[in-house]
């Protein structure tokens, strides 16, 4: 699924309708904005540092096609706690937002833009391409590593450690910095601790972004941003007006 700069961007992107559409809700995500940077980078944080699986931080996997569709609805009904928006403190509700957005982005991506590599063989290069290609999209935030650096919770919210987020989050620091697609492979690489040469990156990039430059035509990627953000959105609207909370009572 894509990787933090994509999901940076999504989320700028999601603050813009939020300000259109529900501007108390856009309000208090600017407020706290580190806290909503951070819930958008959280389940790849709870799934690597968390050693949480797929399942445990995401709340689908690809290879059960009955989750799918599912992660945000799965993540209450797992985590009932973080269900009663009226129960949480302010940055608390934005970190579970940022977290939602990223729960939908990557089902937006499946559904839009991977969906089209299943079935092929050798389909791991084609999927690092599609990463590298989406984290191209765009990010109008002049501050944004200065408000990731703002980002200095240790507690707990729920199963989330801010802690461990917090550490991932500065890991993504890079993508929030540069905006050209080596820059991009190389703050991942150091993410995964896999140190490449220069020329072995910029050979790898290219052959990837090439192999996957036909899955990801200019319709498909919009399709894919507009899905992202409008999943995004209407979760965020379901969790505000306390939906899931409803539907976690006995």
């Amino acid at each position: 699924m894509p990787r933090g700069r994509c999901h940076f961007a999504l989320l700028l992107a999601l603050q813009k309708k939020l300000a259109a559409e529900l501007p108390a809700v856009a309000e208090l995500t600017a407020t706290y904005m580190p806290d909503f940077l951070a819930g958008s980078v959280a389940p790849d944080a709870m799934r690597a540092l968390g050693k949480m699986g797929k399942w445990g931080s995401h709340f689908y996997v690809e290879e059960r096609p009955d989750t799918w569709g599912k992660a945000v609805s799965g993540m209450f009904l797992a985590h009932q706690d973080l269900s009663d928006v009226s129960r949480l403190p302010l940055p608390d509700q934005v970190l579970v937002m940022g977290y939602l957005s990223h729960l939908t982005a990557d089902e937006a991506f499946r559904d839009e833009v991977t969906a089209y590599v299943h079935g092929i063989e050798n389909w791991r290069p084609i999927i690092y391409g599609l990463w590298s290609l989406v984290d191209e999209l765009d990010i109008s935030h002049p501050h944004l590593a200065r408000d990731i650096d703002r980002f200095k919770r240790k507690t707990n919210i729920g199963f989330i450690s801010c802690e461990l987020v917090g550490a991932f989050l500065k890991k993504s620091r890079g993508w929030a910095l540069y905006s050209d697609p080596l820059s991009h492979e190389r703050v991942f690489l150091d993410m995964i601790g896999k140190p490449l040469s220069d020329r072995d990156i910029q050979h790898r990039l290219e052959t990837n972004r090439r192999l996957a430059a036909p899955f990801l035509t200019a319709d498909r990627l919009q399709a894919f941003v507009n899905q992202a953000v409008l999943r995004a959105f209407e979760e965020v609207r379901r969790f505000v007006s306390n939906q899931y909370a409803q539907k976690a009572k006995p």
